[in-house]
């Protein structure tokens, strides 16, 4: 005669038979339920530019309330997307479009510019498809964000990462 302990098939068959028991909902409020672009946000972007887009500025820039200035010119438009963490992001070209457009309308509020399009999957698909190979992508970054502070001079604060980073480059820390 074969001996099973006890414990463990008892066990076995309390987890068996509780995971076919039906599951109650929990209660209304219990948990937060985060949209698709805003999970697909904290995903991919979220751990360093932060759950709000509020990040160590000196090391990540921020996005909240200044993100949308780069909608101020095309080169600016299209760097947010060419960005390699963006265009190789895994996500259909349509959801990326929803997610950026989530960080552009909802992080950038008043940065983005009166009349500014949101992006569509299909210029989503040709931005990605041509995605920045750059070895100093700070300092095209700088090119851009000036660029974009002389089509929109309030931009100026996108400028402080930049004065940073080239702080942090030169081997002291800047303001």
């Amino acid at each position: 005669m074969v001996r099973f302990p006890l414990l463990p098939v008892l066990g076995v068959l309390c987890a068996l038979g509780l995971s076919v028991l039906p599951r109650s909902a929990p209660a209304s409020g219990a948990m937060p339920v985060v949209p698709v672009v805003q999970g697909h946000y904290l995903v991919g972007c979220g751990g360093c530019h932060g759950v709000q887009g509020r990040s160590g500025r000196r090391v990540v820039p921020d996005l909240a309330g200044q993100v949308g200035y780069f909608l101020c010119t095309p080169q600016g438009r299209d760097y947010l997307v060419r960005l390699p963490n963006v265009a190789f992001a895994n996500l259909s070209s349509q959801d990326l479009a929803d997610m950026v457009n989530f960080v552009v309308f909802t992080f950038g509020r008043d940065s983005v510019p009166a009349g500014a399009r949101p992006y569509t999957a299909v210029e989503i698909a040709r931005l990605r498809a041509d995605p920045l190979r750059i070895a100093d992508l700070h300092g095209y970054r700088d090119r851009v964000v000036r660029g974009v502070i002389g089509a929109c001079p309030q931009a100026r604060e996108l400028h402080d990462y930049d004065t940073a980073q080239a702080g942090r480059e030169a081997g002291h820390d800047a303001p």
